[in-house]
């Protein structure tokens, strides 16, 4: 059986960093213009570059729902390991003294 330690500080440290980058991308974002003097193609050229911060975006705003994902799971599972321990500790002392 596999077992997966996870250390809650060092997650945090990961997810806020995860989630910094995520903000920085989202912030340079806004700066971009959507329009282009391509001539002819210009409204191509405006089309592929929205379409390009639209995804950059949607994989800014995905960092962050991941993260905050992530940092509930690592909530959880520390809250629930808790729980087993207060658990069998009052085994322990119901039956064993």
């Amino acid at each position: 059986m596999s077992r997966i330690a996870v250390e809650p500080d060092q997650m945090e440290v990961l997810l806020r960093r995860t989630e910094n980058v995520a903000s920085d991308a989202s912030a340079a974002l806004g700066g971009f213009a959507i329009t282009a003097d391509g001539g002819i193609a210009s409204d191509k050229i405006a089309f592929i570059v929205r379409m390009a911060i639209e995804a950059a975006q949607l994989a800014a705003d995905a960092t962050n729902g991941l993260a905050t994902v992530a940092r509930a799971a690592v909530t959880g599972q520390l809250g629930d390991e808790a729980e087993v321990f207060a658990s069998l500790q009052a085994i322990t002392a119901e039956h064993f003294g």
